[in-house]
């Protein structure tokens, strides 16, 4: 059994998703929601409530990893520096846990749960729910994103613990 909490970060809202997979590699959603701030808070108190949200987050679910999206390109570079400032919280905040943090490329993610790298946003949100056996598609947006991060994540790990296994 292993458990992994996926962070989907973003300055408006940052998704949280924890997903448990079994021997036979069946996954179950354990834990989802997005973290979201005040209109207009100074970007200081939208990091401390990433912090403090997702320190409660590890406390009270105990993943064993954290999975988080890889920088991707960004246009405006004052929004890809917020979005490395939250990336950099959410990253202490389990380092702060003694969790280690794996990063994927949105490609990968969309290729673990979907099959295919350039899949529409709504396809992933339809595997994610698909996959975890949900009635309905996780929301917030940025819930279903961090679960699809998670599911990357143990799909990688048991791809790899079985190619170790072969050795």
């Amino acid at each position: 059994m292993m458990r992994a909490l996926g962070i989907d970060c973003g300055t408006e809202c940052t998704g949280y998703g924890v997903v448990e997979i079994d021997a036979r590699d069946e996954l179950r959603c354990i834990s989802y929601g997005g973290i979201t701030f005040v209109r207009h808070a100074h970007m200081a108190e939208k990091l401390r409530t990433i912090f403090e949200s997702l320190t409660r987050v590890i406390e009270e679910h105990r993943p064993d990893q954290v999975a988080i999206e890889d920088v991707f390109y960004a246009v405006n570079v004052k929004s890809a520096l917020k979005l490395g400032q939250a990336r950099g919280v959410a990253m202490l905040a389990a380092a702060s846990k003694g969790l280690p943090v794996a990063e994927f490329a949105p490609l990968s993610i969309k290729s673990a749960v979907v099959g295919y790298g350039k899949a529409e946003k709504q396809q992933v949100q339809l595997m994610v729910a698909r996959l975890l056996r949900l009635e309905e598609i996780p929301q917030p947006a940025d819930a279903a994103d961090a679960l699809a991060i998670a599911i990357c994540d143990l799909h990688t790990a048991a791809t790899l613990r079985r190619q170790a296994a072969g050795r």
